[in-house]
């Protein structure tokens, strides 16, 4: 369904993970459908309008009230910066090229989306938030510029919360900086102990990371292990320049604190396998994860692994794809990404 709109709209660089995401994208979809429903309609009279069967939101309409508790109504407008519905400053300058024109520009509660993520990952992102007391203590794996945790970070401090912590892990150098520096524009020192330039892996060790020329338009790479075929194919023709990066063990970043209000997971594709090695940890110390999935089988991994520890999907909305037969990596076939929020029912009562 975005395909052919995503194509004309966003970089194909860029595609796996930011352009699903861009509310225009969101808007342009919409506008389609309601013209093919249009056309239908004055073919056939009797046509009914889309329901549930045809648009999947991954949310009810109640959903969305929890908004208004976190809406910073005294936000302002800033040149150079895009001022999220709470507040959230995140400088234009480190986004990719088809997000320049919102410089300045003040958004309201992300329905259906904002300029990077739908209304599902917002929820889960606020609910992470409205169930901590006294401290807010959260990380993200493959943090790209740091939205997730500076957005809990900064909601948590609206809500009155002083003790906050926030971990970022990325692989790439330019995003790393620019993560650094997200966390100063919104008031938070990215201390060396909770910044981390590197993958996150199932296990500790080494691999190739795809340098490429244009970091600020490419969110969707992953590293290559040595022999990894899926790897190579997910990265394969985009990038032929290669940096050597650490990857850290998921299991080994979460033993960091006792106790996490928010564990965000984007890492293109081996979030399966990260989550199930740190499934220990994470069922005793995560209380939420919320996790960009990148694939049918990544997600069936992902709900069978949460579903058996005995957490409650709160939300969930499936990654959409194109299937190729020349590819062997589904990750590689993604035009969307999905998303599952998880809630850990031992440390997160209803």
């Amino acid at each position: 369904m975005f395909k052919s709109v995503w194509r004309q709209t966003i970089a194909p660089s860029i595609a796996h993970r930011v352009a699903p995401r861009v509310l225009e994208l969101i808007r342009s979809d919409i506008e389609n459908m309601s013209q093919a429903a249009r056309a239908t309609a004055e073919q056939v009279p009797s046509a009914e309008p889309l329901g549930e069967l045809q648009i999947y939101r991954g949310y009810n309409s109640s959903d969305v009230a929890i908004f208004d508790e976190f809406t910073n109504h005294n936000r302002k407008s800033q040149p150079g910066f895009i001022v999220d519905f709470m507040g959230v400053r995140t400088r234009v300058s480190s986004l990719y090229d088809q997000v320049q024109h919102l410089s300045g520009a003040v958004q309201g509660a992300p329905v259906p989306g904002d300029y990077h993520a739908e209304t599902t990952e917002w929820l889960g992102l606020v609910k992470t938030v409205r169930s901590a007391s006294g401290r807010y203590t959260a990380m993200e794996w493959g943090a790209g510029w740091g939205p997730w945790i500076i957005a809990g970070g900064v909601a948590a401090r609206n809500k009155g919360i002083s003790d906050i912590k926030l971990y970022g892990v990325e692989a790439d150098p330019v995003h790393f900086e620019t993560m650094v520096q997200h966390y100063r524009d919104n008031g938070f020192e990215p201390e060396p102990t909770l910044v981390y330039l590197a993958a996150v892996g199932p296990e500790p060790g080494r691999a190739q990371w795809p340098k490429h020329p244009d970091p600020r338009n490419d969110w969707g790479t992953r590293p290559i292990r040595e022999g990894d075929v899926a790897d190579d194919d997910y990265n394969a023709g985009r990038i032929n320049d290669f940096m050597n990066v650490e990857i850290l063990a998921g299991a080994d970043l979460l033993s960091k604190e006792p106790l996490w209000d928010m564990l965000h997971v984007d890492i293109q594709g081996w979030e399966g396998e990260v989550c199930a090695a740190a499934q220990e940890v994470i069922n005793e110390r995560v209380r939420w994860v919320i996790i960009g999935t990148h694939s049918r089988i990544v997600e069936a991994q992902l709900l069978t692994l949460f579903h058996s520890m005995g957490w409650t999907l709160e939300h969930e909305k499936p990654c959409r794809f194109s299937y190729s037969l020349d590819r062997s990596d589904f990750a590689s076939m993604i035009t969307a990404d999905g998303v599952q929020v998880w809630r850990n029912t031992r440390l997160v009562s209803r």
